[in-house]
């Protein structure tokens, strides 16, 4: 059964550019007012793009890694809003760090990509948290992590082993030698995640985390040094963007997964790995943390 998303309340941290701008207005066509904040300026200009589909929508410039941030852009929204029902946890830094690196760096490195990846994750999710056990109507919280932390979602032997994915003979990798910090900051996801969900499914909120791979966007243009709003330079650059999975795909997805409602799965990692079908797959069975658990 797919539930309606009209009407509801979202907050999308992260959507200045790129897969969280997808995300924004992908809610937004279906009905969603949406709250979003982000640090970059060109997010003041986002409402009007997402009013344009007849919803609400309101925006900071703020840093999900400042708790004072985190509660004016909340309480902002509940104010604007009357009460949140969504948060898509997308906020998110990435740049390379490797172990032999520089003690300055390391330290520029862990502040940088653990205080948004992981604090900021972290800080929204509580704040919202509060709100939607205040409301007793249930809720949606989606954090954003990548797919550097699963091997298809769970252990290889659940994996249903696609035809269309490169790792369907052997478990994907884990583990990128150069992105040391970022991995971890995204690792750690996996305790909120396991955590919230079995603490929220009594009060039909359901807590799902994004493991996304490359995706064409904002961020790993930047990683790779791809140009962002002109053509890209070379036959290799081409070739290599086009391996890439489309923002808007991926927020089809996360669409899809808000539609199964308070029923649906929780505490799932959902693999967006290049190779597999950008949807939304069956549900895996729970080994991390598991059904019993969950339905206490």
């Amino acid at each position: 059964m797919t539930v309606s998303l009209q009407g509801k309340n979202a907050i999308v941290t992260g959507a200045a550019v790129g897969i969280g701008t997808a995300y924004a207005k992908a809610l937004a066509a279906h009905g969603v007012n949406v709250a979003v904040c982000d640090i970059r300026d060109e997010i003041l200009t986002l409402p009007a793009e997402l009013e344009a589909y007849g919803v609400n929508a309101v925006a900071w410039i703020a840093d999900v890694s400042q708790p004072a941030a985190v509660r004016e852009v909340v309480d902002g929204t509940i104010e604007a809003f009357g009460g949140i029902d969504i948060l898509i946890n997308n906020a998110g830094q990435c740049w390379a760090s490797s172990p032999d690196d520089d003690l300055d760096k390391t330290l520029a490195d862990y502040d940088g990509m653990v205080n948004t990846n992981l604090k900021g994750e972290f800080l929204m999710g509580r704040a919202v948290i509060t709100q939607l056990l205040k409301q007793q109507r249930g809720g949606e919280i989606v954090n954003i992590a990548t797919d550097h932390m699963v091997t298809c979602g769970s252990p290889f032997e659940l994996c249903p082993k696609l035809e269309s994915c490169p790792w369907k003979a052997e478990p994907r990798p884990t583990g990128t030698a150069n992105l040391d910090v970022y991995d971890a900051s995204k690792w750690a996801l996996n305790g909120l995640l396991f955590a919230w969900a079995k603490a929220l499914r009594p009060h039909r909120i359901r807590v799902n985390a994004m493991c996304m791979g490359a995706t064409d966007s904002w961020m790993i243009r930047d990683f790779f040094g791809y140009p962002q709003e002109r053509a890209l330079e070379t036959p290799e650059q081409a070739a290599e963007v086009a391996t890439w999975m489309s923002k808007e795909d991926s927020a089809q997805v996360v669409i899809d997964l808000l539609q199964e409602g308070p029923n649906g799965r929780t505490a799932q990692n959902i693999n967006l790995c290049v190779g597999r079908p950008v949807k939304l797959e069956d549900p895996l069975p729970e080994v991390y943390i598991t059904k019993a658990s969950l339905d206490g």
